[in-house]
């Protein structure tokens, strides 16, 4: 099975973004996927310096669950919009094996179609992928 049928998540922000013409749109498509993950439930021990990220101008945490060699990745952040974006990443990439992980690269976050955002938000989201390709080569940072 190719690596892109293994992420329908992914492929619905994709089809839903290239939909959305307006910038102002998109910004809300963002926030509501924040909004909406807000209620899934991410620990208050888990917003550790331990687990959080370096690369971003917000607070983001990412942890990683590791389970018979797929990775589930959960996330949280201080800034809506950053919420959303973190929120789009973990949905996107979880459920995937540390190779396969490895195999994604710029090209993925492009193809969200986010140009509307700012550069350091885009080397943010860059900065998410990596820091979930190294959670995922050391095996996860949390039991569940």
């Amino acid at each position: 099975m190719s690596i892109d049928k293994k992420m329908p998540r992914f492929n619905e922000f994709v089809e839903a973004l290239e939909t959305i013409d307006d910038e102002d749109l998109r910004f809300e498509y963002i926030i509501d996927i924040g909004k909406k993950s807000a209620a899934v439930n991410f620990s208050d021990e888990w917003k550790s310096d331990n687990n959080l990220m370096h690369g971003c101008m917000s607070k983001v945490w990412i942890v990683d669950h590791e389970e018979n060699g797929y990775h589930n990745f959960f996330g949280a952040s201080d800034a809506i919009i950053v919420k959303g974006l973190v929120s789009m990443m973990v949905q996107s990439f979880s459920g995937l094996t540390a190779n396969e992980l490895e195999q994604l690269n710029e090209d993925y976050v492009r193809k969200l179609n986010l140009g509307a955002l700012t550069t350091q938000r885009q080397v943010g989201m860059l900065a998410m992928l990596e820091h979930m390709k190294k959670l995922a080569r050391i095996g996860g940072n949390i039991a569940k």
